[in-house]
């Protein structure tokens, strides 16, 4: 497999690092800036390059024609989202990834088709969400191609969820309810399964069941507060 990886900074550098180890991974590191590009060149050799990794001519030069999956990761959301369309638009390159910097350039992202995003801000909030109690809806993992995330929630009580069976539930359209972790254990869910306080929801959700979802297991109301 052979990867492009759009910046050289620590992020890049160290992604770099972990993918030429994997048994039959090329891997090319590309870095705007001269300086870092050349003390990088020192400690990586050849597999780094200095250049613009936005430009078509450039890309062209170090094979994205026949690369399987480029990855943007400078800090700059504005390179790193032109390095994926041009890499999904003019190359045909199979998958993008991108950093993006400043949560509210993820929107955008996602309605131009990047296949998947990395937010560091958001995997931030995720461990803090999945330490404090009261924020019960962890972002797992983003399904972006079919605008789906998983997602882990844990009941709480006076919610909505306690104490009910999921058919009795109205849930969100497109949720689907994959694991129930109770004191006994997990198990896959059906209709008769009673939730209860303290209960751990692994689901496969759409973006927008966020808040329905929020308000159904803490018994708050879309957007916070309590009813």
């Amino acid at each position: 497999m052979y990867i492009i990886v759009i910046g050289g900074g620590n992020v890049g550098y160290g992604l770099a690092l972990e993918l030429q180890r994997l048994p039959d991974y090329e891997v090319t590191i590309v870095e705007l800036s001269g300086s870092r590009a050349s003390a990088l060149r020192q400690e990586l050799g050849e597999m780094v390059v200095h250049g613009d990794g936005s430009e078509i001519a450039f890309l062209e030069g170090v094979g994205a024609r026949r690369a399987d999956l480029l990855i943007a990761v400078t800090a700059d959301d504005g390179a790193n989202l032109v390095s994926a369309q041009v890499a999904k638009h003019w190359f045909k390159i199979p998958r993008t990834i991108t950093r993006v910097n400043d949560p509210r350039n993820e929107p955008l992202f996602r309605r131009l088709g990047i296949d998947a995003i990395v937010s560091a801000s958001g995997a931030v909030m995720a461990q803090i969400e999945a330490t404090m109690p009261e924020h019960t809806l962890v972002p797992l993992m983003a399904l972006e191609s079919a605008g789906l995330r998983v997602v882990s929630m844990r009941v709480q009580s006076g919610s909505a969820a306690e104490g009910k069976a999921l058919r009795d539930l109205t849930l969100p359209a497109g949720v689907l309810i994959t694991i129930v972790i109770s004191a006994d254990g997990a198990k896959a869910p059906d209709g008769s399964t009673v939730l209860r306080q303290g209960d751990e929801i692994i689901a496969v959700i759409p973006r927008e069941a966020d808040e329905q979802l929020r308000a159904m297991v803490t018994g708050s109301h879309p957007g916070g507060g309590r009813p």
